[in-house]
């Protein structure tokens, strides 16, 4: 009924579940434009949303595509994908575009992007793109400084177990590139080529696990301890169990970045009675115990509609309420404007989901002319790769969006190495 009402209407606004869940329904009617936003959802070549939302923009003749992140994990192939949507004759058949455009190692992994000056310019055809440093922009915008990463020391308990399961993950990385080749992908166990109950799966599995402590770990030791202690089978991690079971965690451990980060909020806090701070941590567990380490406001995908705006509301009028602290859920859709520092109290592996965390406190209805970003990182982690990814992803959306640092072989200097050479320096 509601596709029936909607051809007599000017619009109809859907969702991308909705044109899969519907599509005998949807498929049937003419639609004179189709409007994609936060148009990453359909990076992925092999997702049903993405295969029915193109297939569906074929009769359409009218077609754009919305986003502020175009290379979410600065992956020219994902921009692919969406303009698969916009204008298919723009890049061609994908076979030429992974020519021109990328170097394959013999396995078939991405070793470099070229041609990137040529990748730009096609892009610059079928495209408007604003950027937060045009004239036009700038203006309304407070200024940021992005300062250098905190690098926090672990403790002594700390690192010797950061040490022993980094030692069992790279043990574990040679075995699988013994077995299964140097062309092993770790990311394929949540996308592309993910076999569930197949030997290769399983192994990444056991992997993910091990860096998952880690980052665990880095948060606060006793998230990783609380996780082994309660591991049921269904709840907690089975790796985790093992170190509690082996006696290598334990509960009331040092937790640096914890103390570190509470100073910096606190001492940020004193500069200026209406100074605000707000913090993005990935696990729910981190939110909480910073929560009750600093106090403030809470802001989960645990929460309902309601509380979340409460909650944001309580941030915004309450001048005694000045800690925002979220997770991830927070990182879409959410301004604070009455913040002028945002910490990331861990980072993200998407770089798309990073620049929008970061786009929570730089609005412009910003209350302050100046803002800070900071990150805080455990030295000698695997946090820092993390780091270094992020920025080597977003330099590759640079160069292919706006033409920026690309090198003299039209590519972008890539200087990030593999999570097992990372681990034999560390």
């Amino acid at each position: 009924q509601q596709y029936e009402d909607g051809q007599k209407a000017d619009y109809v606004i859907t969702n991308y579940e909705s044109i899969v869940n519907d599509w005998e329904i949807v498929r049937r009617y003419r639609w004179g434009a189709m409007v994609c936003d936060e148009a990453t959802a359909i990076k992925g070549f092999r997702s049903k949303r993405s295969k029915k939302v193109k297939e569906l923009s074929r009769t359409v003749p009218v077609r754009f595509a919305l986003t502020g992140t175009p290379l979410e994990n600065g992956r020219p192939e994902e921009l692919y994908s969406i303009m698969q949507f916009v204008n298919p004759n723009l890049l061609g058949r994908f076979d030429l575009f992974d020519q021109t455009f990328i170097v394959r190692n013999h396995f078939g992994g991405v070793q470099r992007y070229r041609n990137l000056p040529i990748f730009h310019n096609k892009m610059k055809q079928s495209s408007v793109r604003k950027v937060q440093t045009d004239p036009d922009v700038a203006p309304y915008l407070p200024s940021v400084i992005y300062r250098d990463p905190v690098l926090v020391k672990f403790d002594s308990q700390g690192r010797k177990l950061y040490n022993f399961i980094a030692e069992e993950l790279r043990n574990e990385l040679i075995e699988a590139q013994q077995l299964l080749g140097a062309g092993f992908s770790i990311a394929a166990h949540y996308g592309e080529g993910h076999k569930p109950g197949s030997p290769a799966d399983m192994m990444r599995g056991s992997i993910m696990s091990k860096i998952t402590a880690l980052r665990m770990l880095c948060d606060n030791p006793n998230i990783l301890a609380y996780s082994g202690a309660n591991y049921d089978g269904e709840k907690g991690s089975a790796y985790a169990n093992y170190l509690w079971n082996n006696g290598h965690i334990k509960m009331n451990m040092g937790v640096p970045k914890l103390d570190a980060v509470s100073k910096y909020v606190e001492e940020h806090l004193d500069t200026d009675p209406d100074a605000k701070v707000v913090i993005f941590a990935s696990y729910l567990d981190a939110v909480a115990t910073i929560y009750d380490r600093v106090g403030g406001t809470l802001y989960t995908g645990q929460m309902n509609a309601k509380e979340k705006e409460k909650s944001k509301e309580k941030f915004l009028t309450d001048p005694n309420c000045r800690v925002f602290i979220s997770s991830d859920a927070g990182g879409y859709g959410v301004a604070l404007p009455n913040a002028n520092l945002l910490i990331n109290y861990d980072l993200p592996w998407n770089a798309g989901l990073a620049v929008q965390r970061n786009g929570r406190i730089k609005r412009t209805s910003s209350r302050w002319p100046t803002i800070t970003i900071q990150d805080f990182l455990m030295k000698g982690s695997i946090e820092e790769r993390q780091h270094e990814m992020l920025q080597q992803k977003n330099a590759v959306a640079d160069a292919v969006m706006d033409g920026a640092g690309i090198n003299s072989r039209g590519g972008v200097d890539l200087t990030v190495g593999s999570l097992l050479n990372f681990l034999s320096k560390s």
